[in-house]
């Protein structure tokens, strides 16, 4: 059986988060949600991305052993990206298509998976080109003539903020599966834990990845998850429900977000209900509100639409190679598109679109000269001793030269 993971017509509602990865690449609870996928199924299951035509060489890169926009000979099982699956979900999904050839379960008349005979994968290579971006929808469904089954039980990523809602309960439920027997802190080997340091797993578990160091005097509440390689500094809180990928730099009060890896966040200054793509440098002092003072639900403007978020807490939503300067401030429910520098006294604008400066102090915006955005964003990553390559480049390139087309 082979296994696609698809994306759909709907992920440009995740922008900015989704820019520079396959929309399967965001991250609710410990990993990915392709990890939640491939991780169910055998090492050696036939696996191929379908993504949008400018990430594909980026992505043949970062999965060598996937097939990127072809699909291979036989019958197929096709998974949304914008889904978080968990493991008992998928088990029945496969059973069901056992049983029930050509069918797809639908929520909404949104795709969650569907299923094709080795003859039906040889139909759909007809629609399917991997010049285009093919964005999966219902109408291929209704173009393959597949039988229907309706569900209200799935958890679908709408919206950036659904990461940071779903993120407590996905949280916990894998910790559960990954902390070993009725431990409820997990450290990795060759760790370094300084003294005076407080695990508190009364709310959740706590797993610590491997090398990484935690210096003198930090508080970490659970459920909480550190991946490897990472630092976290002297007199931290860290309040779960919170996950801080690898190779991380994190000091202050964290609490509810979801940091990917290689993000930088040295100094004081509270981080709340936010989600942090990669590269991501927060000066000394930054702030993020993630409550209104009226407790009012917060709103996202996501593609000139308001959107009801139904949470009253909500910080912000930053893409990848954003960086703000010291004392930056930024109100609930702000977005910041990716490679953009925010400074100066004062709040910010809610919604800050890619490569921007934006000045508080007087609200001027200066658009960044996509040469200097590589060049720094190269810089920024050698010193992890990360190289950019050119698909990486040509990717950074393309939303570049798209920034007046999107909004973010």
């Amino acid at each position: 059986m082979n296994t696609c993971i698809f994306e759909d017509l709907f992920i440009t509602r995740l922008a900015p988060i989704n820019f520079l990865r396959h929309t399967s690449q965001l991250i609710c609870g410990t990993d990915t949600l392709l990890e939640k996928i491939a991780n169910f199924f055998p090492a050696k299951t036939p696996l191929t991305l379908h993504s949008r035509k400018y990430i594909a060489p980026y992505l043949t890169e970062k999965f060598p052993k996937a097939a990127i926009n072809m699909l291979a000979e036989g019958e197929c099982i096709f998974f949304n990206s914008r889904v978080v699956f968990k493991a008992e979900e998928l088990k029945a999904i496969t059973k069901l298509f056992k049983k029930e050839n050509n069918t797809a379960i639908l929520q909404n008349k949104v795709i969650i998976a569907f299923h094709l005979t080795k003859e039906k994968v040889q139909q759909y290579k007809e629609i399917v080109n991997p010049d285009d971006d093919n964005l999966i929808s219902y109408a291929d469904v209704e173009w393959l003539g597949l039988n229907k089954i309706e569900s209200d039980s799935y958890r679908l990523i709408n919206y950036p903020s659904d990461l940071i809602l779903y993120n407590e309960e996905q949280l916990n439920y894998d910790l559960n599966l990954k902390v070993k027997g009725k431990k409820k802190l997990q450290l990795g080997k060759k760790c370094s834990i300084g003294k005076n340091v407080v695990f508190d797993t009364s709310a959740g578990r706590i797993l610590i990845g491997d090398n990484t160091t935690i210096e003198p005097f930090v508080y970490i509440k659970g459920p909480v998850y550190i991946g490897e390689g990472s630092t976290i500094r002297a007199g931290s809180q860290l309040y779960g429900p919170l996950r801080i990928g690898g190779n991380c730099k994190v000091s202050g009060e964290i609490t509810c977000s979801i940091l990917h890896s290689y993000v930088n966040k040295q100094h004081y200054g509270f981080l709340g209900h936010s989600y942090l793509c990669e590269w991501v440098n927060l000066g000394a002092g930054t702030t993020t509100s993630n409550l209104k003072n009226n407790y009012s639900k917060i709103v996202l403007n996501i593609n000139d639409e308001k959107i009801n978020t139904n949470s009253i807490f909500l910080g912000s939503i930053i893409g990848d190679h954003t960086k703000t300067g010291i004392q930056t401030m930024l109100n609930t429910g702000t977005m910041v598109g990716i490679s953009s520098n925010l400074y100066g006294a004062g709040y910010h604008n809610k919604r800050i679109n890619s490569f921007s400066w934006e000045d508080a102090s007087n609200k001027e915006v200066i658009s960044y000269e996509i040469e200097k955005a590589i060049s720094t964003a190269r810089i920024s990553m050698s010193r992890r001793n990360v190289s950019m390559t050119e698909a990486y480049e040509k990717m950074l390139r393309y939303v570049y030269e798209s920034k007046d087309e999107v909004l973010i």
